[in-house]
């Protein structure tokens, strides 16, 4: 089933009214809807890289508590100095996720 509606190619119609398109004003329109499709899976990816960071960044942070833990049984004195690496670690990765583009 064809339709009459064509964005793209010879005797391109409008998709909103149904008028047919010069060819200049079809390469237009196929021209910028590209771009935004391309920026749309720019974005798309990025989005799904920030959150494979963030789900990283979580298991890490939880592996270091869980260590600081341990330690904290074996060396309680060293409990400044465990949150102090840990809460750096979980700036800079706030951070860098932040940041990430």
């Amino acid at each position: 089933m064809s339709s009459d509606l064509s964005l793209f190619g010879s005797g391109a119609s409008s998709a909103l009214t149904g008028q047919n398109l010069g060819r200049g004003v079809s390469k237009q329109v196929k021209k910028s809807t590209d771009m935004v499709l391309g920026h749309a899976e720019v974005a798309y990816v990025t989005d799904g890289v920030r959150a494979g960071l963030t789900y990283s960044a979580l298991n890490n942070i939880g592996t270091l508590v869980g260590a600081a833990e341990q330690l904290m049984e074996v060396a309680p004195a060293g409990q400044a100095y465990y949150e102090a690496c840990i809460n750096a670690y979980a700036m800079g990765a706030a951070n860098g996720i932040a940041r990430f583009k």
